[in-house]
This record gives C-alpha cells, structure tokens and sequence, in this order.
C-alpha cells in the first residue's frame, strides 16, 4: 500500500490526486512550523465522503510534535458557537490545524465569514501557527463554489485570504481509492484489536468495490472493524463471509447476483502489508 499513500493510513489511487494531497500536506506541514508571516489557508472543493476530514486528521498525526487538530462544521453551529470555537484556539500554546467544514453553509447568513476573517488573518497579524483548511461541497468545480461564496456578504474578502495555490479540487473516491481505504482500515482495524492481516478474499474486495452504500469514506472504517472482529483466533486472512453479520441476507444475496462474473475470485486472496 506504500506506493499509493499520502500520509501513513491515507492513501489515493489516482497519481494526480494523490499528488495534490501530496502538495496540499507539504504545505500545511510548513505552515505549521517555524512561523511564516504569511496567511496559510486552503480551500478544498471535495464531494461529501471523499475523506478530507480523514486526510486532516492523519496529516495531524503525522508531522512530528505537538500539533493539534480542531475542526469545526459550519452547517451545525450558529454565530455564537463558531466564535467560541475560534476562541478556543488562542489559548493554544501548540500550532493548530483548523477544519472549518462545509464551509459553504448557510449561504443566507450574513455573519459566517465576518466571524471567520479575522482567525484567516491570524498568522500574519500575531505570528500566530495557524494552518485553516476551508472544505464545501456547493457546485459542481471549485471554481462554481467560489462565485457562490463570493456572492455572500465577506465572501470576496475571505476568498482573498486563501493563496491561489492553496485551491484543491478533490474528487468523489473512485473503486480504486475505495478498495485502498478498506485495506488500509483492515490493516489498522487489525493492529488496534491484535491480529495480524495478511490476506484479504478478493470476493470481498469486489463486494466493497461494487457496493454503493461503501463509497462513502465515513462508511469504511466501522465496516473493517466488524470484519476484524469476526476473524476466529489464530486467523490471517480476512475472508468474504467476514464482511457480514450472521443471518445477514446481503451476503447471499450479493454471491447470487455475482457469482457468474466473479467465481473466480473465491479462495482467492490479495495479500497485503503497508
């Protein structure tokens, strides 16, 4: 999985975007070094599920230091709670990275941005290590959800506090990225519970890359660790019928509807190390 991984438990399929996850946490990792002088923010135009949170969160967890992590979600917070968790920040001693999500929310509010600005200009007016990275969903390129941030009150303003290079856009996980999440979560799921993941029935595989309701990057973590759970002792090997629940009608419901294209990938395993 090595070749494929951004940060250590976040990997891309796709060069290209893996590349721009590559570029976007070379720069967030400067920005949260020695103090810059200059504004560090990003915006990312990323479709829900794509795992931008995830990629934050394990950016965080693997620069060196103390560096925290603070996320905060536009949709669910009003003036009152947005101000208060901005606040909190000013009494870290260590530098932050900030996930303000959906940050295109409540497009009819006139206070977001006001509220946001001055924590956007934090690095440059008190030295302060603060790295913001701004992710919505609105339109169908980033460049669409710009000209809508920039028709609200602030929006051109805070638009102006984001360097030109430090624009993503990431695309919906593909079968590819799917695929590679779900071994990278085995593996995880495996170290956390004390059992080692050698192997994986490539069966399963095709039932995660063929499952809708599993291209949503919330969705994989939970679902390795309940396949882990039910490998018997002294098992390597995450088996198809792992995947599902005893009783679970899907289980044979997926091989029937598969089983012409894809018997030949029972007792067939994938195996797999970082």
């Amino acid at each position: 999985l090595g070749r494929f991984s951004v940060v250590p438990g976040y990997a891309k399929f796709d060069e290209v975007t893996r590349n721009v996850f590559k570029d976007a946490r070379q720069k967030i990792a400067e920005g949260l070094g020695q103090p810059t002088g200059k504004r560090e923010n990003h915006l990312f135009g990323a479709a829900p599920g794509s795992g931008k949170t995830y990629f934050a969160v394990q950016t965080v967890a693997s620069l060196p230091g103390n560096v925290r992590y603070h996320e905060l979600n536009l949709a669910k917070l009003t003036k009152a709670e947005l101000l208060a968790g901005l606040r909190e920040m000013d009494d870290f001693s260590e530098p932050c990275l900030c996930l303000i999500d959906e940050v295109d929310a409540k497009p009819e509010g006139v206070w977001p941005y006001e509220v946001l600005l001055p924590y956007l200009d934090a690095s440059v007016e008190r030295n302060a290590r603060f790295v913001f990275v701004m992710a919505g969903s609105s339109g169908s390129s980033i460049g669409e959800m710009k000209q809508r941030i920039a028709s609200r009150p602030k929006g051109t303003d805070m638009l102006s506090r984001i360097p030109g290079s430090n624009e993503h856009q990431i695309p919906a996980m593909g079968v590819g990225d799917r695929v590679l999440v779900v071994l990278s979560q085995f593996l995880q799921a495996g170290r956390e519970a004390g059992k080692e993941v050698q192997s994986v029935e490539k069966l399963g595989l095709y039932f995660v890359a063929a499952t809708p309701r599993l291209a949503n990057a919330r969705q994989l973590p939970e679902f390795a660790v309940r396949a882990v759970d039910r490998m018997p002792p002294g098992e390597d090997r995450i088996k198809y019928d792992h995947l599902f629940g005893a009783g679970d009608p899907e289980n044979k419901t997926f091989w029937a509807q598969s089983s012409t294209v894809a018997g030949d990938l029972v007792n067939r395993y994938l195996a797999v190390r970082d």
